[in-house]
């Protein structure tokens, strides 16, 4: 970490969290959960970080959960599974203020704000259900959100057959019977042991860890139905069309494009090819939403199971294809064998007609599988292995995609070291080139930016005339690039013809050659508590015979060496980890790395950047005096997560960030600063060089400098004077920042408003002369016209200025007001907030409640679901939700929070 920041802010904020903090699994009170293998489901949920336990480490599976919490879960859910983007903070920011207004707890907003606008939740629910935060959630509640988040990737039926199928199905909310179909049809819910649903209950912990698990199973895995190939077709050597004859009854047709359909062979992630599927052979059908993304072969007679190589046909002659390999970069030659299957675009050919077909698709880029054999032959008096290509499987496109690591970039190219290579290629971008960071569509600029940044993989798709259409980089490798077998093997033994393993007592040999060079082979040994890379194959063979010195062993000692081996896509060997402690594979690695950037967001204690798709775990404490385990803001150390997280969430702010984490992504080390800030000017302090800003997420205190630069979006002139008097308080203001972190400019984003001397006042309303008196005291303000003023009522669903004026009339009703006043001291924007009303309730439903004052006027006020305190003697909360106390003469006082929502009803 080179560069360290000044300190730049002190925040001013309300404490306000989610109450589920820990993550651990095992928690003390797991006996209690009530049905059996519950402890494995809500570990399971746990580890992922999709529901977490109390600080205490208890899970309290027979507590409820609330209408935020379940957004909040829902949101989890689909951020972990990657099927969605985090909410985008400056799109949240639109949705905070009438959040705040329902007092949706902060630590909710933003999966509150992704339900809005992905039309998970509406804002009536909202309003009704999600106001104040405390509100038990109903089972068929829970089941509006899930079935509307699948429903994004799944179709819904409208005639909700199997949700229908429930005995109590008639006491399901109408507008919940289609989700809580779709649910039920994908296996999420199920009825109880009388075939109830029970939608009016309240759903509990242990319930939602059922749901969030099943649910986090079909996003990352799928929803396969099984069946039967009865017929293949096939157009143009290219587009396949399967007749599936399916278990559960009817046919399916699946469409098929060579190159985007992949086949995999039975449980594995090894592909085969569209063109070795057959009539009879029994297939897995993984669907999303209602389409089939890819097919597993779970039974049948394919002849071509994997392919020993892939990549692309440089040239065919004299019996001999030169080809490039896709996973090294490197290209080699092979003779085709005598009688070879050679099998192009579906078709069995002959080796004339492969030599005419390359030749009539000269334009094209021929991606070949090939498997291949060696034999022992005798040339020029000795002994030597040939391998030949004994399966040949082409097909044509006009795209081929290439994988590695990035060594430069610029805007115009790429150059990259092939995963598995010491080989490199240059590839030039094509004019309209899309260019992705993850799956986000960005920039050459950014891409430059990341690769700078520090070591990044690139992912290039290589159009007909050899230039780049599409360019995608990540911090990880790309899953073509290798695979990592699970299996944990013993060393039978290791030198530089193949490795000799054993697993439950089967030996395994993998073989080093032409075919598998040793120079793509990097071997790595457990040493001292590390993996260490041991450079080549024989100090490999050294550790494997001789790990004393470095595992603490004695000479006499007897140790089994074990070994973990990674392949890449074509099942070639590219990595090998040795090591005497089984247990290895599972520590923490020591290696740290770098990176820094704008901060996307700090959402589950889960660091994100804007120019990443690479995911950063926090620690769980942070120690101040320890520098290799350290937050800092600006050149303060600080123990406050809470405080990097509100900032790094607050879509008012930017903030830029450095970090240290170690092998597993775990930041270690954090120096952040802020780089720009928008929000209402609170108060500025010349003499202490503080402002004080206010946004969605709070108050805070930044330091300034001492004469921070002014600019204002309209060009009109003002004085740091001007910004420190109350004129300017609630205006919006940008905030712009030193390398150091420190405010050093201000600007007015819509500058002075109407004339020099716009000035505000604020305090209970009294009525004057067509306008109104504050806090008693004798100046009046007259309003402007309706037309031409701004208006805002809270607690009311008014738009009225007469009935405003009605309001501040009334002495039953008490209003709290906030001016702006134009030069001439006309109230030009108004702003009232509700705070008491006392009368007759006349009336109420589940949105509002009406009342009519000693005065004889009537208003109706906002009501937020459940009344904190209902004190009225015969009235009862369910009777102001359902309408049932309308016209029954109660005399009520009716008080609101200030931002306008009814905290209490007394009699």
């Amino acid at each position: 970490m080179k560069r360290k920041f000044a300190l730049i802010l002190s925040a001013v904020m309300a404490a306000s969290s989610l109450p589920l903090t820990a993550y651990a699994a095992n928690f003390k009170d797991i006996n209690d959960v009530p049905w059996a293998g519950a402890e494995t489901v809500i570990n399971s949920v746990a580890d992922k970080g999709l529901l977490s336990g109390y600080e205490d480490g208890t899970f309290r599976a027979k507590n409820n959960v609330t209408y935020c919490e379940a957004m909040q879960m829902v949101y989890n859910v689909l951020v972990k599974t990657g099927v969605a983007k985090s909410m985008d903070a400056v799109e949240a920011y639109a949705y905070m203020g009438t959040l705040d207004t329902y007092q949706v707890p902060k630590w909710a907003q933003m999966a509150v704000a992704y339900g809005l606008k992905n039309g998970i939740i509406d804002m009536q629910l909202v309003a009704t259900k999600f106001a104040g935060g405390n509100t038990a959630a109903t089972r068929e509640d829970v089941a509006l959100l899930f079935g509307n988040a699948l429903g994004m990737y799944y179709d819904k039926e409208k005639d909700a057959a199997e949700a229908k199928k429930f005995a109590d199905y008639w006491s399901i909310s109408g507008e919940r019977l289609v989700q809580i179909d779709l649910l039920k049809r994908l296996g999420v819910v199920s009825g109880d042991n009388y075939n109830n649903f029970n939608p009016k209950k309240n759903i509990n912990r242990a319930e939602m860890a059922v749901m969030l698990n099943k649910t986090n199973g079909i996003l990352t895995e799928g929803v396969e139905e099984s069946g039967t190939i009865t017929n293949i077709t096939v157009n143009e050597n290219k587009y396949y069309n399967f007749t599936v004859k399916m278990t559960q009854g009817g046919t399916e047709n699946v469409m098929a494009t060579l190159g985007q359909m992949p086949v995999y062979s039975g449980n594995t992630t090894q592909t085969v090819a569209l063109s070795s599927l057959n009539k009879g052979d029994q297939v897995s059908l993984i669907r999303s939403g209602n389409s089939v993304i890819a097919m597993r072969v779970t039974k049948g007679s394919t002849a071509q199971s994997k392919y020993d190589m892939t990549g692309y046909v440089d040239s065919y002659k004299n019996d001999s294809l030169s080809f490039e390999n896709e996973n090294t970069g490197e290209t080699v030659k092979y003779p085709i064998k005598s009688g070879a299957k050679i099998v192009v675009g579906g078709q069995t050919v002959t080796r004339t007609q492969l030599k005419t077909l390359l030749d009539d698709h000269y334009k094209e880029h021929a991606y070949a599988g090939i498997k291949t054999t060696i034999e022992r032959e005798k040339k020029n008096g000795n002994y030597e292995d040939v391998t030949y290509i004994e399966e040949l499987y082409i097909t044509f496109t006009n795209e081929y995609t290439r994988v590695g690591e990035v060594k430069s970039f610029s805007t115009n190219s790429v150059n990259m070291k092939f995963i598995g290579s010491s080989s490199e290629g240059t590839y030039y971008f094509a004019a309209n080139c899309e260019f992705y960071i993850g799956d986000t569509k960005s920039t050459a600029a950014a891409l430059k930016k990341l690769a700078d940044s520090g070591t990044v993989y690139v992912k290039v798709t290589v159009n007909a005339d050899e230039k780049v259409s599409k360019v995608i980089m990540s911090e990880d490798t790309f899953d073509e690039g290798k695979k990592d077998t699970s299996r944990t093997y013993k060393v039978k033994s290791l030198n530089d013809k193949k490795l000799v393993v054993e697993e439950n007592k089967e030996t395994t040999t993998f073989t080093f050659g032409s075919t598998n060079p040793l120079d793509n082979i990097t071997f790595y040994g457990y040493k001292n508590k590390d993996w260490e890379n041991l450079g080549n194959v024989d100090k490999a063979e050294k550790f494997a015979d001789n790990p004393y010195r470095y595992d603490g062993l004695s000479k006499d000692e007897d140790f089994t060496m074990y070994c973990k081996v990674v392949m890449n896509k074509s099942n070639k060997v590219t990595e090998i980890y040795l090591s005497t402690d089984k247990q290895a594979w599972n520590k923490t690695s020591d290696e740290k790395r770098e990176r820094k950037g704008t901060v996307a967001s700090i959402q589950n204690d889960v660091l994100k950047f804007k120019t990443s798709s690479v995911s950063y775990t926090m620690l769980d404490k942070y120690n101040t005096k320890d520098s290799d385990n350290t937050i800092k803001i600006g050149s303060t150390e600080t123990k406050s997560k809470k405080l990097l997280t509100r900032l790094a969430n607050d879509s008012a702010f930017e903030l830029y960030a450095e970090i240290v984490a170690d092998g597993n992504n775990k930041v270690t080390e954090v120096d952040a600063r802020l780089t720009a800030a928008t929000g209402k000017l609170v108060e500025y302090d010349q003499d202490k060089k503080r402002i004080k800003i206010e946004t969605s997420g709070g108050e805070y205190e930044l330091i300034t400098t001492s004469k921070p630069k002014l600019t204002d979006e309209d060009d009109k002139k003002f004085t740091l004077d001007d910004i420190a008097t109350s004129k300017y308080v609630g205006e919006e203001i940008k905030l712009g920042f030193n390398s150091s972190g420190v405010v050093n400019q201000f600007t007015l984003v819509n500058g002075p408003n109407v004339g020099s001397g716009l000035t505000k006042v604020s305090g209970i309303a009294t009525s004057a002369a067509n306008g109104l008196q504050v806090d008693g005291k004798s100046k009046a303000y007259s309003f402007l016209s309706e037309r031409k003023m701004t208006l805002r009522v809270y607690g009311s669903p008014t738009e009225s200025l007469d009935t405003v004026k009605k309001m501040i009339a009334d002495p039953n009703v008490k209003v709290y007001v906030e001016a702006g006043l134009d030069d001439q001291e006309r109230v030009e924007t108004l702003n009232v907030y509700i705070r008491e009303a006392a009368g007759e309730l006349t009336s109420c439903d589940s949105d509002y409640i009406r009342i009519r004052t000693a005065s004889g006027n009537k208003f109706s006020l906002d009501l937020p679901g459940k009344v904190k305190t209902c004190n009225v003697k015969g009235l009862k909360q369910e009777d102001l939700e359902d309408g049932n106390a309308d016209n029954k003469g109660y005399t009520v006082k009716v008080v609101l929070t200030d931002a306008g929502v009814i905290s209490s009803i007394t009699g």
